[in-house]
């Protein structure tokens, strides 16, 4: 297991929460948008990232990338252990998403940089976080997510709790997370986690090798 240092880590998510633009700062209304997710296979993260377009949401290109991790799953440090491999893949896409939509949180965290803000500042381009449920903060009968007195967040539905990554204001992530959700998550970060998926289990079968992938 490498070493990770939760004091350096928590010093760097203060410095990157800082930079979030919380306006939007892209192309209205976007091309495309890509969404990602994280799939594990041994000792390997599975970044996979899916790029759709935005009208009509037909997927226009999928990769995917592996690498070793060697961080552990710790509760608010998540964007260290996975950013790695989705950064990866989303190198690897023809086309650089005007957006990406993340599985994981954004503002709605406690120092304010989720993966989904991380990975924004980092690459310096908007995305917006959904997750699966409330890391913190108390939720008004509305489905605003409040904070210390900031809304940091939406409850859009059951499962989905939407948040500022970079570059996006709130209202505007939860226009574009509305638009984009078919079924019960929104469609980028749905076949991300399919994608990835799928390719998890070609790495099993044998189909793709592990070597095909770093």
């Amino acid at each position: 297991m490498g070493v990770f240092n939760p004091t350096v880590a928590i010093r760097t998510q203060w410095i990157l929460a800082n930079k979030v633009i919380l306006k939007d700062n892209f192309h209205n209304p976007p091309r495309n948008i890509a969404g990602v997710d994280v799939a594990y296979i041994g000792e390997y993260g599975l970044g996979a990232a899916v790029l759709l377009d935005y009208e009509g949401l037909h997927t226009i290109d999928e990769k995917a990338a592996l690498i070793k991790v060697d961080i552990p799953y710790i509760p608010t440090f998540l964007a260290f252990r996975e950013l790695p491999p989705i950064i990866k893949a989303l190198k690897r896409l023809r086309t650089k998403p005007d957006i990406i939509m993340v599985d994981a949180h954004g503002r709605m965290h406690p120092r304010r940089c989720g993966a989904a803000s991380h990975l924004g500042v980092v690459l310096n381009i908007p995305t917006i976080g959904v997750a699966k449920s409330r890391l913190i903060g108390k939720e008004t009968n509305n489905g605003v997510i409040i904070d210390k007195g900031e809304v940091i967040g939406i409850k859009l539905d059951r499962n989905v709790y939407v948040s500022i990554g970079h570059r996006i204001s709130l209202e505007t992530a939860v226009k574009i997370v509305s638009k984009t959700k078919i079924y019960k998550i929104p469609e980028p970060v749905r076949r991300a986690h399919n994608y990835a998926e799928r390719v998890k289990k070609l790495i099993r079968e044998g189909t793709i090798k592990i070597e095909d992938l770093l």
